[in-house]
């Protein structure tokens, strides 16, 4: 179960500022391949690669707050523990 602490804010709020760091304005409107493309061009660190790989592949973000919002908003599927 994935619940939202401080610790996610905080994480969550590092994330987009570093991404803001190498995404520009003028990067959008992009969708995931575009912004994988462009970090990659810029020698970005792999994390930032990672974390945008839960991305709807055809979805188009207009801009770096559109797409932080559905970062933050995205919850990963449960993970079932039980091995029975």
């Amino acid at each position: 179960m994935y619940f939202v602490t401080a610790t996610n804010q905080a994480q969550s709020q590092a994330w987009g500022s570093e991404l803001a760091a190498h995404l520009a304005p003028r990067c959008f409107p992009a969708t995931h391949d575009d912004l994988a493309a462009l970090l990659l061009r810029q020698h970005a660190p792999s994390r930032l690669v990672w974390y945008l790989s839960v991305l709807p592949r055809q979805r188009r973000f207009d801009t770096l707050e559109e797409l932080l919002d559905w970062l933050d908003a995205y919850r990963p599927p449960a993970v079932d523990t039980d091995p029975a």
